[in-house]
């Protein structure tokens, strides 16, 4: 279990260094959300994530 422990908080981290001014966290649902100001994005898994952060952040620069 530590592992596992170990693995999450590395990728919360590799998260938080890619992405600045966001906040990133695991859930007891097993989601992985992030957050900044009042946008929230939530996803099963940590790759559809990011997949979601990037598609809002790139929707935001086309706007």
């Amino acid at each position: 279990m530590e592992d596992t422990v170990q693995g999450t908080a590395l990728q919360l981290q590799q998260l938080t260094a890619v992405y600045s001014g966001w906040r990133f966290g695991l859930g007891g649902s097993g989601h992985w959300w992030a957050v900044r100001r009042n946008e929230c994005l939530r996803a099963p898994s940590r790759e559809e994530l990011e997949l979601k952060l990037r598609e809002h952040l790139d929707a935001r620069q086309d706007a």
